[in-house]
C-alpha cells in the first residue's frame, strides 16, 4: 500500500475518484468533525487507492461464480473448513477478491479434499525466467557429507506460509465468511 503523505498535494482527479465524486464525498462529510487537512489527506488516500472503491455496479470487483456444493456434503465441508480455521491454516479476510474452490474425494473414496482454483491468479503471475539448478551440480557439492531431509506426510500442502502481502489474492468465500490461507 502506498504511504500517505502527511502534507498531501493539491487534489487532482484520478481514475475513479473524479471531481464530482470528491464533491459528493465532501458534501456527505461536511459535519465539521474532520478538519480540512484531514479531508485533504482522505482525498490523497482516495486518489492513491481509487481502484479499491466502487461507486456503481460497473466498478465492482469481478467475482467468479462459485462451483455448486451438493447439500449432502455441506456439513462435512463446514467441518473441514472450521478445522482449518481453528488450526490457523485459514484466516478471516477483508479482500474484495474471491477465488473459486470445490471438493473432491480423496483416494480412500470417503474423505473430502478442498481444492482452491487459483487459475485466474496464475494467469497473471509473472513466471521466473531463471533456469533450475542441474541436479548433478548440487549432488557434487554434497559429496562425502551427511545430508538430511524432511517430508510432510501429514498434509503436504500447508507446510509453507504465503507472504502476508499476497494472502488477499487467495481469498475465498466460506459459510463462515471470507477466508484466505
Amino acid at each position: 500500500m502506498p504511504p500517505l503523505d502527511p502534507n498531501p498535494p493539491t487534489f487532482e482527479p484520478t481514475g475513479r475518484y473524479t471531481q464530482a465524486r470528491r464533491d459528493a464525498f465532501r458534501k456527505a462529510h461536511n459535519t465539521g468533525f474532520l478538519w480540512p487537512a484531514e479531508l485533504d489527506l482522505i482525498d490523497d488516500f482516495m486518489c492513491k487507492q481509487h481502484e479499491g472503491f466502487a461507486w456503481d455496479d460497473t466498478e465492482r470487483a469481478l467475482g467468479s461464480a462459485q462451483y455448486p456444493h451438493p447439500p449432502g456434503i455441506f456439513d462435512e465441508v463446514c467441518r473441514i473448513i472450521r478445522k482449518k480455521i481453528e488450526a490457523g491454516v485459514y484466516e478471516p479476510s477483508n479482500s474484495s477478491y474471491r477465488s473459486r474452490w470445490f471438493c473432491v474425494l480423496k483416494k480412500d473414496g470417503k474423505a473430502l479434499r478442498l481444492v482452491h482454483s487459483l487459475e485466474p491468479l496464475n494467469a497473471v503471475t509473472i513466471q521466473h525466467s531463471g533456469v533450475p539448478p542441474i541436479p548433478e551440480h548440487i549432488a557434487e557439492k554434497f559429496g562425502n557429507r551427511a545430508c538430511g531431509g524432511m517430508l510432510d506426510l501429514y498434509v503436504g500442502y500447508d507446510e509453507r506460509e504465503i507472504a502476508e502481502s499476497s494472502r488477499d489474492l487467495t481469498s475465498f468465500q466460506t459459510p463462515y465468511g471470507a477466508c484466505d490461507w
